[in-house]
């Protein structure tokens, strides 16, 4: 929860604090991400110790690679131009793009109530975004006219595409190459991610202002790294979950999330949400809470050992992860 306050706090800020300068460089944010999570499941390798597939081709990894990048590059642009609150309850319609995309993959089959519930979390999404969020289409967080309008909810729209694609892909992955282990899918993804990230900070010709930037404002080099460390700390932390109590406990431990980081960012940064608004956040969450309770229908609530190895319920790691976790 503390990293994705500071993923608010960072691109609307002033370095130094209200008179300074933007950071404005989002692809650095994605590198430096992306690095700690290569970190992190390379030492999750050498832990767990999984066998190598031999079945995959390198270039497989590069497709979610990409599609992983520019979901996060949307998601930290978006919060120019939408609020926090707004972006995180948009989070929560990952699940309508995840089974359209399943569907165009030929992935995976869907419960009826899996339709229902993603129409009425866009119900409540609208109707928290419509009545809450000050939503300014022809001006950035910063004041700046944009040269298009809705660019706040585009990203959004993208970020659900990209993001929907990356799950379904890897979920393909691991139907196709059967020794392909999630920690080492996960390795390969991060170290793709990390070079093309890099790639196209040198080619953007933002890697030394960016180095620059953080250079001259120390107060953002702690932001950067407390950010990268939650989130890396906060990974490791889903795959204990995972591993120890099941993807439904950490469905509804992700869901609770959601509801503390909306309530600590309305209090600390002062978002308005009116009656509206907390009815359509309640409507999500119901939505989220009863697809919940159908998974749990005739299953064990704490279950699943064996991170390490190859499992039938490593493809249901890969949905749960996408439709939760923070890009």
């Amino acid at each position: 929860v503390f990293g994705v306050l500071l993923e608010e706090q960072i691109p609307p800020r002033r370095y130094p604090r209200l008179t300074g300068e933007y950071f404005t460089y989002s692809y650095a944010l994605v590198f430096t991400n992306r690095f700690w999570t290569l970190i992190m499941s390379g030492m999750l390798l050498l832990y767990f110790k999984p066998r190598r597939s031999r079945s995959t081709v390198i270039y497989e990894y590069s497709f979610p690679s990409i599609s992983n990048m520019l979901s996060s590059w949307c998601q930290y642009e978006a919060l120019r131009y939408v609020s926090f609150p707004a972006v995180t309850l948009f989070k929560s319609f990952k699940l309508a793009p995840v089974l359209l995309m399943g569907k165009l993959l030929g992935n995976h089959s869907y419960h009826q109530y899996d339709y229902i519930v993603a129409i009425f979390i866009g119900l409540g999404i609208a109707m928290f975004m419509t009545s809450t969020d000050e939503l300014s289409f022809d001006f950035d967080v910063y004041g700046e006219q944009t040269s298009a309008k809705w660019t706040g909810v585009m990203l959004l729209l993208f970020f659900l595409f990209f993001d929907s694609f990356t799950s379904q892909w890897q979920s393909r992955m691991f139907k196709r190459h059967r020794d392909l282990s999630m920690i080492e899918l996960m390795f390969a993804t991060s170290a793709f991610s990390t070079a093309l990230s890099l790639i196209t900070l040198v080619h953007d010709g933002m890697l030394w202002p960016a180095f620059a930037f953080i250079g001259r404002h120390s107060e953002i080099q702690f932001h950067i790294f407390v950010f990268s460390i939650c989130s890396t700390v906060g990974q490791l932390f889903i795959f204990y979950t995972i591993k120890n109590f099941g993807a439904v406990v950490f469905a509804l431990i992700m869901t609770t999330r959601v509801l503390i980081s909306i309530a600590l960012s309305v209090l600390l940064y002062g978002h308005k949400v009116t009656s509206t608004g907390f009815f359509g956040l309640v409507v999500v969450v119901a939505a989220v809470c009863y697809r919940i309770k159908r998974k749990m229908e005739g299953k064990q609530l704490i279950k699943w050992k064996g991170m390490g190895e190859k499992s039938e319920k490593e493809i249901e790691l890969v949905q749960e992860w996408h439709e939760h976790i923070d890009t």
